[in-house]
């Protein structure tokens, strides 16, 4: 107890370096298991080790002690005391920090406690306080000196507030919004103290059961030495001798040279072919080398860019695209399912696993590469590992690709910890996409760094890069028929065309109608990774040796699909969406123009009806092309795609604030993040017992980047047969490390399905769970006939229409 309340104190304090919260951290960390020191803990901890099966884990509150000391130390400054209590009495809740206030039925309450789960903890958890004191005092930190370090963290809380309160005030906001956004500020502090604290302790017991010491290692220096690797590669590649690569390396050193101004938001409004991701990692190097930044994180709305961009990177800086050294990919994998799974069933198996992967459980990586729904996760979501991630997002250089895939139901949330992660975490933001979109002009919109756009002159270099026209023929409604037409048009013209449709369906219908054509192939994430992967090699080794190709595709082809057709025939969609698929024509010159066509399917073939995201997006986009008339290519420019966005947010407003339903009343997780509404009824009972308002456990229970009950399905492609097999042998033969490894083997064939479609398939025995997964939780599930899975359109199902859109990938 002593030792590893004393190494978690002073885990805390190394995470929270920079935070001005070091003594605050380890001050927390110093009680967080104190209530061990009761009698009742302790007779816990005996019987368990005399018979393990005579006592229930988690049964004896050892938690809430530390907390009730600190609300007793700072009693005099219960702001302070509400404030990290709450932190320390929560680092087990699997939903994080506990409500303040009840939002769904404060107004039913008499008693401040009762709609309080924070000081019903506090004041109705009996313990022997007394006793717990004496002999903390005695074994770990004797009173004279505790009370010295209470002092020492009431002066540091002090000057942490101080500084959140000038800033606030010096925001060109109304007083009211100055104090939304104080709250907002220490909700995202409250993050971060409970995020350090939860990596702190289980950091430390990782070392004592392995008996080593995590080490923290030194940075700088690795930036510095992947950074003279990364500029010596591209000096390698020798002077650029098109148009096209000379513009490309003027947008790299632009990249390059803007790293100097150190941290802020900003952005890199980069056009499609322009080189982003080589560019950004120019900044990102140079950025972390400056300011000495622990990590540079890639945030990337699809898997699919994830395991491109992370060859990339470990071909740059590693010279290996299979070395991963101090390189994380991180996206929802089975690995992480079936993990906390065990966490629950089998906790020496759970152990074991997240020894093997402490990076993947903290972040503690020098580079990652994840998801948008796992950046957000570590912040919102439910779960004691997404918590533990959070604080590892401070002191770091953050690039967001393709950022206006951002659903928009997550924007306010979104903007605030940017805000946050900026002005108090040390860290330094660049979005990037070839159509930014209008967070500023949101409400409580995103607070950029002056004149923040790296692109010195974005109109003209836009204008520069623009290699295609685009032809509008969605005036009216096309048949299945028609469009079959059209692209057998396109196609014989050019021999090269890509089609891109909104929803799975209505590509397979056009796929159908084209599918004898010579190099016609069809993409949709009813195909595995695998599949996928295979499908575009082949669809690119066609177009390089020049012969006759047509795919059509779902939205998956448009963002960070490195390949160029001659032709595109996009389905009326958002800006945004036309923008990225004009980048899949003409990518690298190849022609003088090249053309893209937008048509409009009959609702029979794509029925938006239940897509509101993309329906509003579309209808938008027809309002602009209204305007624009014959001038449909203008659709490309900067101003046009700033206009877009503004309508778009405009028409969602009452959406960006993330609404949800609890029983009978609509919340607004945007709003609980301050407690506000909340906060405006409070009777003066209640404002004299409680200080804060964040529902941080209420936002944890509803919060979902995607919404969707999704299962993995491992389906039989290729080596998928093989480890379908071998899933479903004897575990019991199995070392966890070989098991662990099969998982990661199985990542290519896995697919993400929607549970709802696939219940016939389940009643049939068709889809069933892999029995070596031994839990009462399933999570992973096989095809086991290879009849449903089918060689060019993937799994076979019948899916709701409501359901099929490619828009994001878990």
């Amino acid at each position: 107890m002593k030792d590893h309340l004393h190494q978690s104190q002073m885990l805390a304090k190394r995470f929270a370096t920079g935070t001005g919260l070091e003594t605050t951290a380890g001050l927390i960390a110093l009680l967080h298991d104190v209530g061990k020191y009761s009698n009742e803990f302790q007779d816990y901890i005996h019987k368990a080790k005399q018979d393990p099966k005579s006592v229930k884990r988690g049964s004896v509150d050892h938690a809430t002690a530390g907390g009730q000391i600190l609300m007793e130390v700072f009693k005099d400054y219960p702001n302070f005391g509400q404030f990290i209590s709450n932190v320390l009495i929560s680092h087990h809740n699997t939903l994080g920090v506990k409500d303040y206030l009840l939002p769904n039925n404060y107004k039913y309450s008499q008693f401040s406690v009762r709609c309080s789960p924070f000081l019903l903890r506090i004041k109705e958890t009996k313990n022997d306080l007394k006793l717990i004191k004496e002999r903390f005092y005695n074994e770990v930190m004797d009173e004279t000196s505790f009370q010295r370090l209470i002092a020492k963290a009431t002066v540091e809380l002090r000057q942490y507030f101080g500084k959140v309160l000038g800033i606030v005030k010096k925001l060109n906001v109304d007083i009211p919004k100055r104090y939304e956004e104080y709250r907002r500020i220490i909700f995202f502090t409250q993050k971060t103290l409970s995020s350090i604290l939860i990596d702190a302790d289980r950091t430390n017991t990782m070392e004592f059961e392995e008996g080593k010491p995590a080490l923290l290692e030194e940075r700088s220096q690795l930036f510095v030495d992947y950074r003279t690797k990364l500029l010596a590669r591209l000096r390698a590649f020798g002077e650029p001798t098109t148009k096209l690569n000379k513009l490309r390396n003027q947008l790299s050193d632009q990249c390059d040279a803007f790293a100097e101004r150190g941290d802020g938001i900003y952005t890199l409004s980069s056009p499609t072919g322009a080189g982003k991701t080589i560019a950004s990692l120019r900044y990102a190097l140079h950025e972390a080398v400056k300011t000495n930044k622990r990590h540079i994180i890639y945030i990337i709305p699809y898997t699919s860019i994830i395991e491109q961009n992370s060859q990339v990177f470990r071909e740059l800086l590693n010279g290996n695209p299979d070395d991963d050294t101090s390189i994380l990919e991180f996206h929802s994998n089975v690995t992480d399912r079936v993990k906390a799974s065990n966490e629950e069933k089998n906790e020496k198996e759970a152990k074991e696993l997240d020894h093997l992967d402490l990076a993947e459980s903290s972040w503690d990586s020098p580079i990652i590469i994840t998801t948008m729904v796992q950046f957000q996760n570590a912040i919102f979501a439910k779960g004691t590992r997404n918590a533990r991630r959070f604080h590892n997002l401070l002191n770091s250089v953050l690039v967001f690709d393709e950022i206006q895939n951002i659903p928009p139901k997550t924007i306010k949330m979104f903007n605030a910890v940017i805000n946050y992660l900026a002005t108090f975490g040390n860290s330094d933001i660049l979005l990037c996409t070839a159509t930014q979109p209008s967070l500023e002009g949101v409400t409580d919109g995103i607070r950029f760094s002056k004149n923040p756009e790296i692109i010195s002159n974005l109109a003209e270099t836009s204008k520069q890069f623009r290699r295609v026209k685009i032809v509008n023929k969605s005036e009216k409604p096309a048949s299945c028929a028609e469009l079959v037409e059209l692209l057998q048009r396109v196609y014989t013209k050019t021999s090269s065309v890509l089609a891109i449709f909104n929803t799975k369906k209505a590509a397979r219908k056009v796929y159908e109608g084209l599918q004898s054509l010579p190099g016609a192939y069809h993409l949709s994430t009813s195909m595995c990774a695998a599949h996928r992967k295979k499908t575009l090699a082949e669809i690119k080794q066609r177009l390089k040796e020049g012969q006759p190709t047509i795919c059509i595709s779902t939205q998956l082809i448009e963002a960070g699909v490195d390949i160029s057709f001659k032709a595109v025939v996009r389905s009326l969609a958002g800006v945004d969406s036309i923008f990225q698929a004009a980048g899949r024509c003409n990518r690298n010159g190849e022609l003088p123009i090249g053309k893209v066509y937008l048509v409009q399917p009959e609702p029979e073939i794509e029925n938006l009806k239940n897509l509101d995201e993309i329906a509003i997006a579309r209808n938008v986009t027809k309002d602009i092309l209204d305007e624009l008339g014959q001038d449909a290519t203008e659709l490309l420019n900067p101003t046009w795609v700033k206009h877009y966005f503004d309508e778009y947010y405009r028409e969602r407003i009452p959406y960006l604030d993330y609404p949800c339903d609890e029983g009978l009343q609509r919340l607004k997780l945007y709003e609980l993040l301050t407690g506000k509404k909340v906060l405006d009824t409070l009777t003066p009972n209640l404002r004299k017992s409680i200080i804060w308002a964040s529902d941080a456990e209420t936002i944890a229970r509803h919060f979902e980047v995607i919404e969707g009950d999704t299962i993995g399905v491992m389906v039989p492609y290729q080596d998928g047969k093989t480890l379908i097999e071998d899933f479903n042998g004897d575990r019991a033969k199995l070392r966890l490390r070989d098991l662990k490894a099969m998982f990661h083997r199985a990542q290519p064939y896995l697919i993400n399905a929607y549970r709802d479609n696939l219940d016939d398939l389940i009643k049939n025995g068709i889809v069933v769970p892999l029995p070596l997964l031994s839990t009462s939780e399933m999570f992973i599930y096989a095809v086991t006939d290879e009849r449903y899975y089918d060689p060019k359109l993937g799994l076979i199902t019948t899916p709701t229409e409501s359901l099929t859109v490619d828009k994001y990938i878990l």
